[in-house]
């Protein structure tokens, strides 16, 4: 491999390096899986990023893989941002923000950009990518971009893809596609290309045309495999690929370059906190509070708030609901109008339906009163990673989407889930678009607490689709859910997917084993033997 790095070293201007140590940095994600590249390469630009994807095809087309895994902050949980061959990093170079077009609310920059760089950047001109709001902002928006990250604004302000307007994307044979609606004349004319970029439309096209019947099956609230696939080809037959690089991780290409839209963003937030004596009353009340229009309501079982004072943080408006009621759920919903009249106004609405109502404490605040209660949508911090660094919550079993009307059947098959798997899963979440995550503490140090990952991801798999929801509403399967995700759909779906991706990476080059089956004994043996929340302590847990 030396060999390959030193031709690559010749060839492209971003650094190659085969050190066992930076290596070994690369072979974790936010995870629970540990899989080391053979190299790791800081591409400078997008002609770095062609040149190596070229070579790889090259080395294919010869019968040996060299697979690419394009990798961001590293905190994607499901395995997608490691892998064997090399991991391509764009946070040390491709993180330049280009232009803001303060007309059109446009923003061009490179996948290596933090999401918290971004929207520092956009506030100076008191704008923000609104599907971002809430994601770690030390994650890069090319990571939020492959894993269809949905904020908890979502509601209000709709997924990211429709923030995305157009994408610079390396295919696998290191061609370079410019992504942007294009009409049915355009559409013609690129079919008849002979080219691989004329292959990838003339494929796509076609899968469109042969699996209609599957395309009218699909989910808006479902991200599994290649979904967004069903946006491409619009009713007057024009054509974007742009959706169908949202969310597949790094599969089909490499994004090198995005103009994303923007939108204004209020400064202020009021927000009120409902503690609830009733997980029932609770759940019941998620309607009610959506149909307020707030910018987010957030879901949480009352568990995670004990934990966290167990811990010593307690906040206030917990605190002083507990004084009166035994809490079992707490609801903070939040409305971002510019008015601080129309602000008040929402809060007076809840004051008048739950400020004297039995069995809940209202508490409410606007402007910089309202930091307490704001704080509390990061409680899970408390379950997540308590003290004992033998126990934490791997990430992989959030981002399910579960219809209110079904949220209260759901619990309660949750909680026998729970009594069966002598395991706590309290249940949080974004109440606004259904999407929840369960927080079970386990340690990768016991064989017992490791076979219970992959039980639970199974039987909370089958419980979610029980339920008439969906495992993934956000984020993808990535290595560890696709084998518990995809024993649930219908086999034409899972063929359509397998078609999508050969007509992309025909090679396999592109993150293989990522959106793809694993079987659990595969997993098991790159599963790590204990948590590492330090690679990403230093900017926050």
């Amino acid at each position: 491999m030396n060999k390959v790095a030193s031709y690559l070293r010749g060839h492209i201007s971003g650094e190659v390096t085969t050190r066992d140590d930076v290596r070994e940095a690369m072979s974790i994600d936010g995870g629970v899986l540990r899989l080391k590249p053979d190299m790791v390469i800081y591409p400078r630009n997008t002609n770095d990023v062609r040149k190596v994807a070229r070579f790889s095809w090259q080395l294919a087309e010869k019968g040996h893989i060299l697979p690419v895994t394009v990798r961001g902050a590293g905190t994607d949980a499901t395995g997608a941002a490691i892998g064997k061959g090399v991991s391509l990093v764009t946070t040390a170079h491709m993180n330049r923000l280009f232009e803001y077009d303060a007309k059109q609310k446009l923003v061009r920059l490179q996948p290596g950009v933090t999401i918290g760089a971004l929207n520092q950047g956009l506030a100076l001109h008191g704008a923000n990518i609104m599907a971002l709001v809430g994601s770690h902002p030390y994650g890069t928006v090319g990571g939020a971009i492959a894993s269809a990250t949905t904020g908890r604004l979502a509601g209000k302000y709709q997924t990211i893809e429709p923030a995305i307007d157009q994408l610079e994307v390396v295919l696998a044979n290191g061609d370079v596609l410019q992504t942007k609606r294009i009409n049915k004349r355009e559409l013609s004319k690129i079919k008849g290309e002979q080219s691989f970029v004329g292959d990838i439309y003339r494929g796509i096209d076609r899968i469109i045309e042969d699996y209609a019947e599957v395309l009218d099956t699909l989910r808006s609230n479902d991200a599994v495999g290649y979904n967004t696939i069903a946006d491409v080809k619009q009713k007057d037959g024009s054509f974007d690929l742009t959706p169908l690089f949202v969310g597949s991780q790094g599969t089909l290409g490499i994004v090198t370059e995005m103009i994303m839209k923007a939108e204004f963003r209020s400064l202020h937030t009021a927000v009120a906190a409902l503690t609830f004596d009733s997980s029932n009353a609770a759940r019941d009340a998620i309607d009610d509070l959506c149909k307020l229009s707030p910018a987010f309501v957030e879901y949480f079982d009352a568990q995670l708030f004990d934990t966290a004072a167990k811990a010593g943080r307690e906040y206030a408006f917990y605190a002083e609901a507990a004084s009166t009621l035994t809490p079992t759920s707490v609801i903070i919903v939040g409305f971002d109008d510019f008015s601080e009249r129309h602000r008040a106004k929402h809060l007076k609405r809840l004051t008048k339906r739950w400020g004297k109502s039995e069995g809940v404490v209202l508490a409410s605040a606007d402007g910089d009163k309202a930091e307490d209660i704001l704080a509390a949508l990061d409680v899970a911090h408390y379950t997540m990673w308590p003290d004992q660094a033998t126990g934490a919550t791997p990430r992989l079993f959030g981002g399910f989407h579960v219809p209110t009307e079904r949220l209260e059947d759901f619990a309660r098959g949750l909680e026998l889930l729970a009594d069966k798997e002598h395991v706590d899963l309290p249940l949080a979440g974004h109440a606004y678009t259904n999407t929840y995550s369960v927080y079970p503490t386990l340690s990768l140090s016991k064989v017992g607490d490791k076979q219970k990952i992959f039980k639970l991801l199974d039987e909370l798999t089958k419980l979610v689709y029980d339920h008439s929801g969906t495992m993934l509403a956000e984020g993808g399967e990535g290595r560890v859910k696709a084998k518990f995700v995809y024993s649930h759909l219908d086999d034409k779906l899972v063929q359509m997917y397998d078609e999508i991706r050969n007509v992309c990476d025909p090679h396999g080059t592109l993150n293989p084993g990522v959106k793809q089956v694993n079987e659990v004994r595969e997993l098991a043996e790159i599963l790590r033997d204990h948590h590492e929340a330090g690679q990403n302590a230093r900017y926050g847990l």
